[in-house]
């Protein structure tokens, strides 16, 4: 419970005086047994006081009054007496809560600069006066006025804020972008603004004909309930139209318990159904039974094909810096392709375009700062980030010389310019930039990097319609060193990648919205190159050309709600894709790409198409309303991967190599539908979920049994084409808010594939397979302060194929045999996390804040298989063994560090 919050908040709102009697005049009051909520209601009406209180925290069992010529604070006090509440008085307004809360945070020094505050504000309200808006010129045909505007809180546009015009029944809310509009006919108006968190507040306008009004607002309060500021509605489990999207609360990331108390965006989308991963030191996650290069990886416009640092202990993107983090599953809009699986879309915020701002973190093996603020104020701000690791003294207290002998580290920055344009342009310029180095035991290592640059520019071009345009390139660079004398290597992969992409958004009405535009991709892939390392290395210079590949696609969406029930999103898009030269194609017998049938090669030049593919791929999302709390949703995607990764392991590394699509080597092909039913109980704090998914992937390929993939000029005969499956039932539950919540979330799932030539032709499960995912997360928060969570995770192991027996060679060699394709598993995956939280203050008067965070990851230690790999014992008997990754209990304790 943030108490000392709905505090502030209240007294901010409430503070300017009532029209209401004296608080000291005396109260008669005699009566029965009453509930205390009865008992306050009726000394509220006694005094003429306002009476804030928390039902769930007013104990059982009711009260007799009786009193006389009692003042509100002797009436409160009677009331209360034998509990562990009390009440803040603050002129005519009292404040019911706990004991341990009341009186501790805030002193009458505190409430008298809140008063002094709320005065001054109020005089400067007074003097503005009434803004005026529009011209006569720009009055509508009909003789009406079109009101349009941003409201924001001076850095970020709020989502679903109300903005009504008092004494009449015109009123809309924000939309994603925070804009908003309003149909009058010419005059004056008091408009009344309100959204949770910042409570109800007033502007006085007069509207001379159409123009624009921006709101600013500030924080206050609306109720004592439970406040938590989300960028979505209230009830958006029910209301919202589009399938299988799930949105971060990026508020809550820090009190979840991490590896090394490290914020991590990407674990965090681990407690979602569907969203799986096969173990630590894994880089990246599965949906739905994609594999982990299926998933589109944003940062705004631009691409990300690295998800974690540290291979994978570590999230790639910096917390601090972001605005909204939403998981498409399969069923993703229009807008986004290029991916199989889902859409991870990451919006990077703005900087504060008022006041400098600072945010930092220290832990055991990682630190960051972040700095805001403004270039000139209220047109241009900036945003910093920057993290960095330094595990080497954890490494050296190890008693293991490999481990002593190994090192990790990383480091990234981001940077966000940000001006705004007139009263109806904004432009963004944006900057990213990550390494990583890793080596083990002076055996091997990993480098990898990526550098991201992107500009947006954002225009209303009138109160219904606007665009943007964003253009992004990125540059992914990756090398595995063999450190060997005689075997020493360096192998390089990397992925350049360009992106331009104009969107249009148009409204004909509040009930239908129409989208579109163009995305045009560029591909030029480093498929791979290996040098020797060393002067003693044996290793041969052998090296492929670069692969080019252009993916341009347009797609447009309508948005449409039909009835206060029914709502729709439909839309297509349409692909082509091309494999372009310069490239020196082998050709084989009957096209069938095998070693043996070549026949000879063709030499494609700079730019021409070698191979071609064109998609349409339909999208559609729907949504019933079943009642006020419950509604059904159903979608289906066509989706189409052109860009792979290859990798024979169960999970890719830094340095496994991306594959373009050509003539012998086509692109992914999927069909996603899904149906689902939601419910929310306990006036939206209670949301439930059941949702029925199943994928049909028409065209996917896999490898033959030890293939060789590495800087491999024919790999495609390396290659079978087959096709897949997978489905499941995604089961959800979560309660927002009170003093315990939290969340759970459960998948039965399986995913399978078959391809000739494979497992007999017979159908064998993914590498990814788990058909059970539980995950349970559970909040006490005592005060508004202190949190405790508990997160519980369990998967069922993946499959591995092994070897069952040995056969006798006539040369008196056994050779292993091995199962059927991945028909054994490794064993299941459970873990136990905790973390402690002592939130920041909510003292206004405090300039920084500080909040801890102590977190115990594999609190029971727990040796969860990575993999399971086969020696031969002497007597030629297969032995298993485990890998464990994290095979020990891992305690962290994180400090952070902000400026109001």
């Amino acid at each position: 419970m943030k108490y000392s919050l709905y505090l502030f908040s209240l007294i901010a709102f409430l503070g300017g005086p009532l029209s209401a009697q004296s608080p000291d005049a005396g109260i008669r009051l005699e009566s029965g047994p009453l509930s205390r909520a009865e008992a306050f209601r009726r000394i509220e009406t006694a005094a003429g006081v306002r009476i804030f209180w928390q039902a769930e925290q007013l104990p059982e069992g009711t009260v007799s009054l009786s009193l006389s010529d009692a003042t509100p604070r002797e009436a409160l006090e009677a009331v209360l007496e034998g509990t562990d509440l009390s009440f803040v008085p603050y002129r005519d307004v009292y404040v019911v809560g706990p004991k341990t809360v009341i009186g501790t945070e805030f002193d009458a020094a505190y409430y008298a600069a809140v008063a002094e505050q709320i005065d001054a504000e109020q005089a400067a309200e007074a003097d503005r006066g009434p803004a005026t808006v529009g011209s006569f010129e720009t009055l509508g045909a009909d003789g009406a006025a079109r009101l349009t505007g941003t409201v924001t809180d001076g850095a970020d546009p709020i989502i679903g804020a109300t903005i009504q015009v008092e004494d009449n029944p015109t009123a809309t809310t924000t939309d994603a972008e925070g804009h908003y509009a309003l149909d009058l006919p010419p005059g004056a108006y008091r408009l009344l603004i309100g959204y949770v968190g910042y409570g109800r507040q007033e502007r006085d306008i007069r509207l001379n004909g159409s123009g624009t009004y921006d709101i600013n607002l500030d924080a206050a309060a609306t109720d004592l309930q439970q406040v938590v500021v989300t960028e979505q509605a209230a009830d958006v489990n029910v209301g919202r139209v589009q399938a299988g999207v799930q949105r971060l609360d990026l508020g809550q990331l820090e009190k979840l318990p991490t590896f090394m108390g490290e914020t991590d965006v990407v674990k965090a989308l681990l407690l979602n159904p569907g969203v799986s991963t096969i173990g630590e030191g894994a880089t990246g996650f599965n949906v739905r039974g994609g594999e982990i290069d299926q998933n589109l990886l944003l940062q705004d416009y631009g691409v990300l094909l690295n998800s974690s640092h540290a291979l994978g202990f570590f999230s790639t993107y910096n917390a601090d810096l972001l605005k909204s983090v939403d998981l498409y599953k399969a069923n993703m809009p229009a807008r986004f392709g290029g991916r199989l699986a889902s859409v991870l879309d990451v919006q990077q915020r703005d900087g504060n375009f008022d006041h400098l701002r600072v945010k930092a973190g220290i832990g055991p093996v990682t630190g960051r700062v972040m700095l805001e603020g403004p270039l000139a104020k209220n047109k241009s701000s900036f945003i910093a980030g920057v993290r960095s690791s330094y595990t080497g003294w954890v490494l050296g207290l190890s008693n293991q010389d490999n481990v002593k002998n190994s090192s990790a580290f990383f480091v990234d920055g981001n940077l966000r310019l940000t001006q705004r344009i007139g009263e109806a342009g904004t432009l963004s310029l944006s900057g990213y930039g990550s390494e990583d180095r890793f080596t083990y035991n002076n055996t091997f290592g990993f480098r990898y990097r990526t550098l991201l640059g992107q500009g947006e520019y954002n225009h209303i071009f009138s109160d219904r319609f606007y665009g943007r345009i964003g253009v992004a390139y990125s540059q992914y660079d990756s090398e595995q060193t063999d450190l060997g004398a005689l075997t020493g290597e360096v192998l390089a992969t990397g992925v350049n990648y360009l992106i331009v992409k104009p969107h249009l958004t148009y409204a004909v009405s509040d009930d239908v919205q129409l989208s579109g535009g163009l995305e045009i991709d560029r591909y030029v892939v480093n498929p791979g190159e290996r040098t020797p390392q060393g002067e003693e290395s044996v290793v041969q210079t052998r090296s492929l050309s670069d692969e080019t590949g252009v993916e341009s696609s347009a797609f447009a969406e309508a948005d449409v709600r039909v009835s206060e029930r029914f709502g729709f999103r439909a839309g297509l898009r349409y692909t082509n894709y091309r494999f372009l030269g310069a490239q020196t194609v082998t050709e084989y017998t009957d096209g069938i790409p095998r070693l043996g049938n070549e026949t000879g090669t063709v030499e494609y030049g700079e730019g021409e198409t070698i191979a071609d593919y064109s998609h349409l791929q339909p999208r559609l999302s729907a949504r019933y309303r079943v009642g006020r709390t419950g509604s059904l949703r159903a979608g289906y995607s066509r989706t189409v991967q052109y860009l792979n990764q290859i990798y024979l392991s169960a999970s890719p590394t830094p340095n496994s190599q991306f594959q373009l699509s050509t003539g012998y080597i086509p692109p992914f092909l999927s069909h996603n539908v899904s149906l689902g039913y939601f419910l929310n109980l306990d006036n939206n704090n209670v949301e439930l979920g059941a949702e029925l998914y199943a994928r049909e992937i028409d065209q996917l390929w896999d490898y033959r049994d030890f293939a060789d993939v590495t800087v491999n000029p024919q790999l495609e005969t390396e290659i079978r084409v087959g096709e897949g499956r997978a489905y499941g039932l995604e089961l959800s539950g979560k309660k927002k808010v009170g003093q315990i919540n939290g969340l759970v979330s459960y998948t039965l799932s399986r995913t399978e594939r078959r391809v000739p030539g494979i497992n007999a032709g017979n159908y064998y499960p993914s590498n990814f397979d788990k058909p059970h995912n539980l995950v349970l997360t559970l909040n006490w928060n005592p005060n508004q302060r202190n949190t405790l969570t508990a997160n519980f995770t369990y998967g069922t192991g993946r499959p591995i194929t092994a070897p069952v027996g040995n056969y006798r060679v006539d040369n008196g060699l056994l050779v292993p045999v091995y199962s059927d394709r991945n028909s054994v598993r490794i064993p299941d995956y459970h873990r136990l996390d905790l973390a402690y939280t002592l939130g920041k203050s909510y003292n206004e008067k405090q300039t920084l804040q500080t909040s801890w965070t102590v977190s115990i990851y594999n609190v029971y230690a727990r040796k969860n298989a990575f993999s399971v790999y086969y020696t031969q014992t002497p007597d030629q008997t297969n032995v298993a063994n485990r890998l464990a990754v994290l095979g020990t209990v891992f305690p962290a304790i994180t400090l952070n560090i902000e400026t109001r």
